[in-house]
């Protein structure tokens, strides 16, 4: 993977190659600038197809009269490649870079429709006076974007728009609410006013000072056709053993997480099955942690290169200020410093890992999901009312009685909002609908198109690139996205089992007690030392003069929120809840600290003294 940046008419070369600087983790290997006119395009390079120096870019076809910077793996480029070598075109590379920009020349936008794979890009057509960016389908890639008097820039990542000249760090107050919401920021808008991100399956083309959105794909609308359990399974099993084989082509070292949960080992599984020695990479708590256990139980059966590593809850205060540039918002989902950890540990091994992220979208993973059951004799309006309760964190109880006593007796007394201001709210997500057929598969639809790219791929991304780690997903290839959207219900949940048809499919592959293991989420163990180490944390970072200046919330319901810690006896939901609500509140005081009030340029502080310090 890669990191780019580009700038049309906002910023010279010199300001460019300063943007390009701030996402040199991204690329370790190489580094590239190109100009013409007032085109400026910015590039960091990890290597990973065609090491040598003709995969260099930005890349130019010969004649000089288009130039692409691109960040992803096109996993179909040789088939591509045949077909345009069939039509005339010379390759002076082995690399998928050059497939891309040479296809642009043979079919235009429509080259979009014929690539397979995980990207990011922007293209400049001298000729067209065109620019065109591009993200993949399912959004594994980030691509933001800012537009201001008639220009246009793009960036890997958000750091570097606060070098323009004319820009203003100002905190976005919809997106705000919306990590504190959901615990994550569901808006298209990024965290700074005026940075937008590019939509999963979209493009935006700038010319003559004007831009233009549209989408190339999105994914399918529920389909769900007559399966057998057995056919459904099997099926499966083909179409994801075949996807796995095409994303493990890599001329650099290449690996897996592992979590030990069925996703992640039916992936090590499949990669096993081609005979590769995979290495693979699990963190934990304590060696007697069951994810730990079920790991080792995994990468024994697949005789895999097994490294494990361990997190405490005070590593959270000083791996914070490292996290949240990488991360560049307030996550309010703690699993992204043992995400940091994990693939820290793994860089000093492997350039690639392949991960399970998508699975609990594609097969109806989450605990929320359990509300479909037919087992479970609900009325569509209470199944409704209790899903958007259920849906991460709500800023209100249901309306519906039923509903708000049984929210209560699973999450306690509902953690109150920092912020006191209703607006700009967040965007409501689109859950309604399920009260009519198919509701499961529609609310998994929903899940695909938010929740998926917003958080698991933006804190999978982020943590992973932070280290030069590209992290591949198998789970999201195309012609497995698109038979699981032709799946029912039932056999995603099947007697009360998620993910069914998944477990199915890699059975003959894994150990039996690791394919009937249910899940258990990704998240830090919420216990005592974690408690503590967050009370602590605001303690130091939100005392009530500090609240007071920032603006970003209520000095006195940060105190009813630190206050509102869960009873011991209360429902382990609401422990997780008021812990994700707090550590989203102490994340974006740290997310404005470094994005807010240190200049553009300086690097992230080593520990949390360190921020402190110089805050």
């Amino acid at each position: 993977m890669c990191g780019i940046v580009g700038v049309v008419r906002l910023a010279g070369r010199d300001v460019v190659e300063r943007m390009t600087r701030l996402v040199a983790h991204r690329g370790p290997d190489d580094a590239g600038i190109w100009q013409e006119g007032e085109v400026v395009l910015g590039h960091r390079r990890l290597s990973i197809l065609d090491l040598s120096p003709s995969g260099h870019q930005p890349m130019l076809t010969d004649d000089g009269e288009s130039a692409i910077v691109y960040n992803g793996e096109i996993y179909n480029f040789v088939a591509v490649r045949a077909e345009l070598e069939r039509l005339g075109h010379r390759f002076r590379s082995h690399s998928d870079t050059e497939v891309v920009l040479l296809g642009y020349r043979e079919w235009g936008d429509g080259v979009l429709e014929r690539i397979e794979g995980i990207f990011a890009f922007g293209l400049w057509d001298a000729v067209a006076g065109r620019l065109l960016l591009a993200r993949d389908r399912s959004g594994v890639k980030p691509l933001f974007w800012y537009q201001r008097d008639g220009g246009l820039a793009f960036s890997s990542e958000l750091k570097p728009f606060r070098l323009l000249p004319g820009f203003v760090s100002e905190v976005n107050r919809r997106a705000l609410r919306s990590t504190m919401r959901f615990v994550c920021n569901l808006e298209e808008e990024s965290m700074l006013v005026g940075v937008r991100k590019l939509a999963p399956g979209g493009k935006l083309v700038w010319q003559s000072g004007r831009v233009q959105l549209s989408g190339y794909w999105s994914y399918p609308e529920p389909r769900p056709r007559p399966w057998s359990p057995r056919d459904a399974a099997a099926s499966l099993r083909d179409v994801l053993g075949r996807t796995v084989r095409s994303q493990m082509i890599s001329d650099a070292p290449l690996g897996a997480a592992l979590s030990g949960g069925i996703d992640s080992s039916g992936i090590v599984a499949l990669m096993a099955e081609n005979g590769a020695k995979v290495r693979t990479y699990t963190v934990g708590h304590g060696s007697a942690d069951p994810d730990l256990i079920a790991a080792r139980r995994v990468a024994d059966h697949c005789r895999t290169e097994h490294h494990e590593i361990l997190i405490e809850s005070e590593d959270l205060a000083d791996l914070l200020p490292r996290v949240t540039w990488f991360l560049e918002e307030p996550l309010g989902q703690m699993e992204t410093a043992q995400m940091y950890l994990n693939y820290q540990a793994a860089s000093k091994h492997v350039k690639v890992l392949l991960v399970g992220e998508g699975a609990d979208e594609l097969f109806a993973g989450y605990d929320r999901f359990k509300l479909f059951d037919a087992s479970r004799m609900l009325t569509p309006g209470l199944r409704e009312a209790l899903y958007e309760r259920f849906y991460l964190c709500a800023d209100r109880q249901p309306r519906h009685r039923l509903a708000r006593l049984m929210a209560q007796a699973a999450f306690g007394h509902l953690a109150p909002s920092p912020m006191a201001d209703p607006l700009p709210r967040a965007g409501e997500p689109p859950i309604h609908g399920l009260q009519r057929e198919r509701a499961m598969e529609r609310a998994m639809n929903h899940d695909q198109r938010t929740y998926l790219h917003h958080l698991s791929l933006k804190r999978a991304d982020a943590t992973g690139m932070a280290h030069g780690v590209e992290l591949r997903v198998p789970f999201l290839g195309r012609a497995v996205v698109e038979l699981a959207a032709s799946f029912p219900g039932d056999l995603s949940r099947r007697g009360g089992v998620e993910k069914w048809v998944l477990r199915e499919a890699v059975r003959p592959l894994l150990p039996a007690a690791i394919v009937e293991r249910r899940k258990r989420p990704f998240q830090m163990q919420i216990d005592r030392r974690l408690v503590d180490t967050l009370q602590r944390l605001c303690e130091l970072l939100l005392p009530p003069d500090r609240v007071r200046s920032r603006g970003f919330f209520d000095p006195e319901l940060v105190a009813a929120l630190r206050a509102g810690r869960p009873r011991r006896s209360a429902a382990p939901n609401a422990h997780v809840a008021w812990a994700y609500r707090m550590w989203a509140m102490v994340m974006a005081e740290v997310w404005a600290r470094l994005f807010l009030d240190r200049p553009p340029e300086a690097p992230p502080p080593a520990t949390l003294d360190e921020l402190i310090a110089t805050g």
